[in-house]
Formats: structure tokens, C-alpha cells, sequence
């Protein structure tokens, strides 16, 4: 009964590893009971015997999804009759009650799985994500229903039901070492890290640790013991990172992002913070890359009863920023004042509120913040600088961003008038591509 596969590991300090540390845990394998943890190590000696190496490492995938419900941390929801996972908060949430998940799953009468945790539950939400890689669809509000929409013709993958094929390349690497060809890509679709809003290495450690001993090291990603990085572009108060390094890094991304572009193909990514120098940041490194926003379009991200961000006031929407090197703009997104600033975001929530949202302040502070860094690279495109120091860097920015008001004085306008239709704040806005001359070419 000696364990091959539980991991020995001490948890290493760290803005969020240190919550567990002051708790008392100073191991990984503390982090689970004796049952768990048997169950575990048997489950890992079982895939461990699969000689097929895709299905293999299908069930170390289901293995790490596992892990979330199968350890001490996890709490009941009280609401949903279920376990809740270890990161239904982007954190190590240390309980004074624990919630321990059947390992195996429960089924009802009529072979129906409930709850939540057990490898029952994990293989069945496995399933239904291969089989949207298969037939993927969208869902559209109709009547208050939703209603499933197929998309035809397109799937996700390598191979469709063992016939069609085409090549997919997955690399465990920075994007700023891969090496791309020159004016390659069709386009680049990325998230980027949200400054210090998640300690993702710090988090993804806890399953990483058991990964390693079963997929084993030589496999590619998993050379290292952890996959904390002094190149990890997070704000990391442990490892002395700020604003600093998350734009010099972010920026280095993009550069080499805007190389591997064909001309004019579009970099587009989602981003959202509760702090405006966030965004600063991404300014900075879109023009430092030679971009220029052709659209922000906001989106929305996180679950509305998401616990971390429950009471926080936090943004449930995220803004899309679509950006190329060469292009064109529509001179109705374009603003001076921050009253046409109020009217474009009184827009995009009556647009989000059509789609049967109901924006909060903080949505409407990130949908602000993403206009107001749209239009701030639209300023400085022409004579930037991107060889001045950063510190510089970011304080010409601000200072652009600065002469269309103060964020806040807008947020709280737009606060007061935001139940007004937005046919009474603003001129209606034109499809995209529906006039060339509300097109400004760049």
C-alpha cells in the first residue's frame, strides 16, 4: 500500500499558497483525508495501466478535474444540493466545515448522476465537451427560453469521428519563444492573465503536482517541479512583480504576436479589471506591438452567482479588444467628451440588457475602462515611442486617458441615465461595414 503517486511536495510561499501555510499545511498530501487520498493513488494506478496513450491522458485530464472536488477544502452548497469545487473561488478557500464528494459519484433510480465530484459526474461532463467538439452550437434567448442553435459544418479537433482530419499543434511554451513564421497567422485569439487578480501558477500547482508523477516529466510541460515562473505575467506581491513587468511581458507577447500576423488579420482577446492601470498596461503593449483597436466590444464572462466575486462589485462582463496593425475604424466608435463616452457605453448595456443581462456598476466600469484604452491608443498611434521606459511609457498613456474625464465622474453620469432607451443618449450606431464612410482608415 505504499503510494506511488500521491504527491510529496512542500507547498511553496506565495501570495495565495501563503493562506494555506498560515492554516498550517505545509504539505500537498495535507490537503486530503486517508480516504481520499487511497482513492486517488488507486484511480492513478488504474490509468496508469491504460496502454492507449490518448485515452490515458484523457483520464489524467479527468483526474485533474477530480482533484478540485476529492480534497478538504471543498464546502456544500447549501443551494445547489452539491459539493462546490476547490477554485468555485479563484483562491484556497480554508473552511471550517468540509465537504467530502463521493468518489465514485451517486446515481438516482433512473441511472441519472447528481450531485457533484465523483468520477461518474467528471466522465459525464468529459463526454458532453467531446461531443460539442463534435457538433458545436451557440445558444440564443428566444422568449425567455433558451434554445440551442447548431453550427454547421464546423467542429473542434484533430480528427471528425475518424475521417476528416486537420492539424492542430498544442505547445507548453512562452508565446514569446515559439517560433512563428513572419506574416503566418489568420489570426490570434488569447486570454490574457488579469495583472494580480488570480495567482494561476500558485493555484494550478495543486493539480500539477499530482500530474507529474502520473503523466510523468519527460512528457512536454512537465519538465519542471512547478509551473511558477519568474516570466509569469501576474502582479505577485511574494515575487516582487508589478505593473511593471506585467506590461513589459504582455508587450513582448504582442510583439512577437504582430510578426506572426498576416497584414491587417485581427489579435483579439478578452480582459477585464476593477483598477484603470490595468488597462494602462494593455495599452501600452497593444502600441508598443503596432496595434490599433479597430473594436472593443463588451461580453459577457463570469457567472452571475460566481462566489469569488459575490458582493465584490466586481465586473461580470468582460471587453473583447479586437486589434490589427492595419485597418479601419468606425468614426461613430471614435469620441472627444466624456458625454459621447456616456452615450456609446449607454449603448453596449442596452444592448447587454436586450440579450437579458442586467448590468451592474461594475459592468459598466469595465465597459468605460475598455473605451477609454481603445480610444487612448487611437491618440498616441502616430509617434509612439515604445523604446521609452516603461514607467514613461505608462504615464503617457494615463495622461492620454486622463483628457477624456475622470472614469468615475462617467461611470456615475452613466449611473443616473442608464435606464433612458439608448436611442435618447446617442445616435444610432451603424452595422459594422455598413457605410465606408463611417470607415477611418489606419
Amino acid at each position: 500500500m505504499r503510494p506511488r503517486f500521491v504527491p510529496n511536495q512542500k507547498i511553496p510561499r506565495g501570495d495565495e499558497s501563503d493562506r494555506l501555510q498560515r492554516w498550517g499545511y505545509r504539505y500537498y498530501y495535507e490537503l486530503f483525508n486517508e480516504r481520499q487520498l487511497f482513492g486517488l493513488e488507486l484511480s492513478c494506478r488504474l490509468i496508469d495501466k491504460v496502454a492507449d496513450t490518448r485515452v490515458r491522458h484523457a483520464l489524467a485530464t479527468n483526474l485533474s478535474d477530480l482533484l478540485r472536488y476529492q480534497n478538504m477544502l471543498c464546502r456544500y452548497d447549501t443551494m445547489a444540493l452539491k459539493s462546490l469545487d476547490i477554485f468555485s473561488i479563484h483562491g484556497f478557500p480554508v473552511g471550517l466545515v468540509h465537504c467530502e464528494s463521493n468518489l465514485l459519484g451517486i446515481v438516482n433510480g433512473a441511472g441519472t448522476s447528481v450531485g457533484s465530484g465523483g468520477w461518474r459526474n467528471i466522465v459525464e461532463k468529459y463526454a458532453k465537451a467531446k461531443a460539442y467538439c463534435d457538433s458545436p452550437f451557440e445558444t440564443r434567448l428566444q422568449g425567455g427560453r433558451k434554445t440551442i442553435v447548431p453550427i454547421k459544418g464546423e467542429w473542434i479537433g484533430e480528427r471528425l469521428n475518424g475521417g476528416r482530419r486537420r492539424s492542430v499543434r498544442i505547445t507548453a511554451a512562452s508565446s514569446t519563444h515559439v517560433d512563428f513564421e513572419p506574416e503566418s497567422l489568420d489570426a490570434v485569439f488569447t486570454d490574457p492573465p488579469y495583472l494580480g487578480n488570480v495567482q494561476y501558477a500558485e493555484l494550478m500547482d495543486f493539480c500539477y503536482v499530482w500530474l507529474r508523477r502520473l503523466i510523468g516529466s519527460k512528457m512536454e510541460g512537465f519538465a519542471r517541479e512547478t509551473t511558477r515562473s519568474a516570466d509569469e505575467l501576474t502582479g505577485n506581491n511574494t515575487e516582487a512583480r508589478g505593473l511593471v513587468h506585467f506590461t513589459e511581458g504582455l508587450s513582448a507577447v504582442y510583439r512577437s504576436m504582430a510578426r506572426a500576423l498576416k497584414p491587417g488579420a485581427p489579435l483579439a482577446f478578452t480582459f477585464h479589471h476593477n483598477r484603470i492601470d490595468a488597462y494602462y498596461a494593455v495599452g501600452v503593449a497593444l502600441l508598443d506591438a503596432g496595434f490599433v483597436c479597430s473594436a472593443t466590444l463588451p461580453c459577457p464572462a463570469e457567472m452571475g452567482g460566481s462566489i469569488h466575486i459575490h458582493g465584490t462589485g466586481s465586473s461580470i462582463v468582460d471587453t473583447i479588444f479586437v486589434c490589427r496593425t492595419k485597418g479601419r475604424v468606425r468614426r461613430s466608435q471614435l469620441f472627444e467628451t466624456p458625454d459621447q463616452l456616456r452615450g456609446l457605453v449607454i449603448s453596449d448595456l442596452a444592448q447587454l440588457r436586450a440579450a437579458g443581462m442586467k448590468p451592474t456598476v461594475g459592468d459598466t466600469r469595465c465597459i468605460v475602462f475598455g473605451h477609454l484604452t481603445r480610444m487612448g491608443i487611437w491618440k498616441l498611434r502616430t509617434g509612439w515611442d515604445s523604446r521609452a521606459p516603461t514607467e514613461k511609457r505608462l504615464a503617457t498613456f494615463a495622461e492620454a486617458v486622463a483628457e477624456y474625464g475622470d472614469p468615475l465622474c462617467v461611470i456615475n453620469g452613466i449611473a443616473q441615465t442608464s435606464h433612458l432607451p439608448a436611442t435618447r443618449v446617442c445616435e444610432a450606431i451603424p452595422v459594422y461595414g455598413q457605410s465606408q464612410r463611417d470607415a477611418i482608415p489606419f
